[in-house]
């Protein structure tokens, strides 16, 4: 259920988009992510800081969107929100020397410190260029070209990262043999 409800609003603003337009889909994907936020809190489920953070970007720019007529806004959502998470996870390395990363995982994986800074910084590269790849896309492709890339492209992108940041942790992985308790 919860898998289902994380990607519903990209599931909802592709469809719209290819039923309507680009407006149609900005609003449909503001009502999506909006309820995305409400059923989870019903469900009693955690909404992170990514939730909030994309909520409120895609009520912000989505509202600009609609109001000025210019899709140009929806569009730079997407750079805005992977600046805001390398941001997040810089300034929360830097500030407490401690990875975010580490604060949200660290009671699950254990890692040496080394390996948490090296993920978080990882993280930080691939937000970055996405963030980058985003606005070459928007400046020199079509809108049909954006849209497939940020429904496809950032979606395989980020799983293909997230299996190599797997297998990453596994290698540095410090209590194996716990683990191997626990599946016995």
């Amino acid at each position: 259920m919860l898998l289902v409800l994380e990607y519903l609003p990209i599931v909802i603003f592709f469809i719209a988009y290819l039923l309507g337009d680009i407006f149609l889909a900005t609003a449909a994907l503001m009502v999506a992510t909006l309820l995305q936020v409400v059923i989870m809190k019903l469900l009693r489920e955690p909404v992170t800081t990514r939730h909030w953070i994309v909520m409120w970007a895609v009520l912000l720019f989505g509202g600009v969107t609609l109001f000025l007529n210019d899709d140009w806004f929806v569009k730079i959502k997407v750079t805005v929100i992977y600046i805001a998470i390398a941001l997040f996870l810089l300034i929360g390395t830097w500030w407490n020397k401690l990875s975010p990363l580490q604060a949200m995982l660290g009671s699950e994986i254990q890692l040496p410190h080394f390996a948490w800074i090296r993920l978080t910084y990882a993280w930080v590269v691939f937000s970055l260029s996405l963030a980058v790849i985003n606005l070459y896309i928007i400046e020199t492709m079509s809108l049909d070209a954006w849209v497939n890339f940020k429904v496809f492209g950032i979606l395989g992108a980020t799983l293909v990262f997230s299996i190599g940041s797997g297998a990453y942790m596994f290698k540095h992985h410090t209590d194996r043999e716990k683990d191997t308790k626990e599946i016995d």
